[in-house]
């Protein structure tokens, strides 16, 4: 979730060179109002001043404070000599001696905003923000028309989670400057802030309360209904998460990646097992699609959400919207191997075997080290009857295949089935044996091997074993009793068949031809035993 941005602190510039020449303004406006002429002494001080600046600018500090500390000597009313040397040591994390020496320089010219910005600044950064709000308290009883110091003190007593300085402040601000669009800006900062304080401290109430009043300032704020959606969330209202959402998503004024990231934050845990939180998720990316129909990402996220809907020709009409974005000439996020992988696996579930033959060609084309889409093309080319084709493809890549064995199991599964096609029984029952060897319980290799061997009347036996494990595993599944009995039928053990064949006699009408035929010439046997 994108957080509403935290008001930062403005910075605080300390002008070295110029307060190392305040000090000559000063007595050249001091000399003016008193029409008093420098003394050769003051002359004298000045020029080691004026010497010491030029060391710290140097970097040679030592030599500085040197130089400092002889002003100091010379003349102990000198304030930006104890300014300047105070700001060497809190750079070397001497905060007590820097503090004091500010405090000296203040002291000497209580008017001079600079030495009073430094002290703030010393006690920002040590994050003593009691002392740093006295600091611009002062500021503004000097310059009570400054803003700025009000803004700063603003941020102060809000990151000190002084919620009643806070506020008291923020009236003090509207008051004097009234309401306008920098005071709204600044109002919805701050709101925000104790908004993020609260949610964290798990008072859930008290943050309401401040994502309210953003909404109230500026309903087309474009990260409050972010915020609320979170809230909403956190609190299990799922109805107000989603139409907060709705709100979020729909803000013009809010950016593509913004809107992305937190409808996965809000819904990316629970999409896949939360029916209601995936509706209310694909609803919102297909909104973000229609606003920007030039993000890749958004068109593969669709792919997936389709998927998982198996509306599978959707899916493949998303990712091939996706691969033409990421081939343009500029595109940011430009293709790769995953992308049109999951095109194949998209097209093999709705059974476009033409198309996925010429895409699976081209990814070859393009990763040609990948062993999937040889996979993926081969089979169908199996399936297309093409076998010259589907085993050249195969054996190419099978050869790719590390240590998969998941997927060595499915190249040698298909390339044993191609080698049967092409009337090789032996390289086919050698490949099958294979993906047993891998897979003793690959119940469609086991169901398919026996068959081929019932078939060529080979190994009844062996085929006798697997068919029967597989029966025992599945026996109301039409196509595996077939299989059993069948293997039965050839080794004439015609009684046994018949029985196997009634585990699925009242499924007879669901039955394939070759089941109804092997049927047949079981019941014909047992006749004429």
């Amino acid at each position: 979730m994108k957080k509403i941005k935290n008001l930062l602190f403005l910075s605080i510039a300390i002008l070295f060179l110029a307060s190392c020449s305040s000090k000559s303004k000063l007595a050249k406006e001091n000399s003016k109002a008193t029409q008093k002429e420098y003394t050769s002494s003051e002359l004298k001080i000045d020029g080691l001043f004026l010497d010491a600046c030029t060391q710290k600018q140097l970097s040679n500090l030592d030599k500085a404070i040197e130089l400092f500390d002889q002003v100091i000597a010379l003349d102990n009313s000198y304030a930006a000599a104890y300014f300047e040397k105070a700001s060497i040591l809190f750079n070397r994390k001497e905060v007590k001696g820097a503090i004091d020496l500010t405090q000296k320089a203040i002291d000497l010219q209580p008017k001079n905003t600079w030495y009073r910005m430094q002290m703030a600044e010393i006690y920002l950064i040590i994050s003593d923000y009691t002392n740093a709000a006295k600091v611009f308290e002062d500021l503004i009883v000097l310059n009570p028309e400054e803003k700025e110091y009000y803004l700063q003190l603003l941020q102060i007593y809000t990151q000190a989670s002084d919620e009643n300085s806070s506020k008291k402040t923020l009236e003090r601000i509207e008051k004097k400057w009234k309401s306008d669009k920098e005071l709204t800006s600044i109002k919805k900062q701050y709101y925000a802030i104790f908004a993020e304080k609260y949610m964290k401290k798990k008072d859930y109430a008290n943050a309401l309360k401040y994502y309210q009043r953003i909404e109230e300032l500026d309903p087309l704020d474009p990260y409050i209904h972010a915020s609320l959606a979170n809230y909403y969330l956190i609190q299990g209202e799922r109805v107000k998460t989603f139409e907060n959402l709705e709100k979020s998503i729909g803000n013009k004024e809010l950016d593509y990646q913004t809107k992305l990231q937190v409808l996965i934050a809000v819904y990316g845990k629970t999409v896949d097992s939360n029916e209601d939180d995936f509706n209310n998720f694909f609803t919102l990316l297909k909104n973000i699609s229609k606003e920007y129909p030039n993000e890749k990402t958004v068109w593969e996220l669709l792919a997936t959400g389709y998927s998982k809907m198996e509306n599978y020709a959707k899916s493949v009409e998303s990712l091939k919207t996706a691969i033409e974005l990421g081939n343009l000439p500029k595109s940011t996020q430009p293709n790769n191997y995953q992308i049109y992988q999951s095109l194949l696996f998209a097209q093999s579930q709705m059974d476009a075997t033409d198309s996925l033959i010429v895409d699976a060609k081209k990814t070859i084309e393009l990763y040609p080290e990948q062993p999937v889409p040889y996979l993926m093309l081969g089979t169908n080319q199996l399936m297309k009857k093409q076998y010259n084709e589907a085993l050249i493809t195969l054996e190419q890549g099978v050869q790719l295949v590390v240590s998969d064995t998941v997927l060595l199991e499915e190249f040698y599964t298909n390339i044993a089935q191609t080698h049967y096609e092409l009337k090789d029984a032996d390289k086919a029952f050698l490949y099958f044996d294979k993906a047993l060897e891998l897979n003793p319980d690959n119940y469609i290799v086991l169901n398919n091997y026996a068959y081929f061997l019932s078939e060529e009347n080979k190994d009844l036996d062996k085929a006798h074993k697997m068919a029967k494990k597989v029966f025992e595993k599945f026996p109301q599944m039409p196509t595996y009793v077939d299989t059993y009995a069948w293997v039965l039928f050839i080794k004439k053990d015609y009684k046994e068949a018949l029985s196997v064949m009634q585990n699925i006699i009242n499924q007879k009408e669901k039955w394939s031809p070759t089941i109804t035929e092997h049927y047949e010439q079981i019941l014909k046997a047992n006749e004429n035993k």
